[in-house]
């Protein structure tokens, strides 16, 4: 697959089926996302799979619930109440994987470095014939002691992008885009 077609081509997946991607399948996109970019070649990741579909529910739950107990806290987040509120909505939409990458050192740079890394992941699944998700949702709860211990996730890790992976029921639609803002700078402007 041509990268242009994979980068237009790439759209979030909330809709998955049941086939599971193989644990090799799996292995091939985490050491394909290792060729990702990083400053000075650091390579400051760490990747956590879970591919426990009960597991992936039950975190879902806790997730849900820290957020709903912020909720007042947030008022930009009362638009979402009636999904969080939803016994039968998912945080990961029932995908069969979610892989988090961490960055194991403390620096604004391994942040970037996982960000790449996870953009080279949803590529490479794409490429695969997969589906993939960044999970916001599951920020806040994967940075709590309660979720760093049920990934595993050492307190010197930071949790940076929970991407689902699984193969898509359906194609996703294209959305649109807007052009680019483009500003040139003058020569010898300072």
């Amino acid at each position: 697959m041509d990268v242009l077609e994979a980068i237009r081509g790439r759209r979030a997946v909330r809709d998955y089926t049941d086939k599971a991607p193989s644990e090799a399948v799996v292995q091939s996109l985490i050491e394909t996302a290792t060729w990702a970019p990083s400053g000075v070649n650091l390579q400051p990741w760490c990747f956590f799979v879970a591919d426990d579909r009960a597991s992936l529910a039950a975190f879902s739950a806790e997730a849900k619930a820290l957020m709903l107990g912020q909720a007042d806290q947030h008022p930009e987040m009362a638009r979402m109440r009636p999904m969080l509120t939803s016994p039968e909505f998912n945080i990961f939409y029932n995908a069969p994987v979610l892989v988090v990458i961490c960055a194991t050192t403390p620096d604004e740079m391994a942040l970037k470095d996982c960000c790449l890394a996870a953009q080279t992941l949803m590529l490479a699944a794409y490429a695969e014939g997969l589906g993939a998700c960044w999970i916001g949702f599951s920020e806040a709860w994967l940075n709590t002691p309660a979720g760093r211990a049920r990934l595993g996730i050492p307190p010197e890790y930071t949790p940076v992008a929970p991407i689902i992976i699984g193969y898509p029921k359906g194609p996703a639609p294209a959305p649109e885009r807007r052009a680019p803002d483009i500003r040139h700078v003058a020569a010898g402007r300072s």
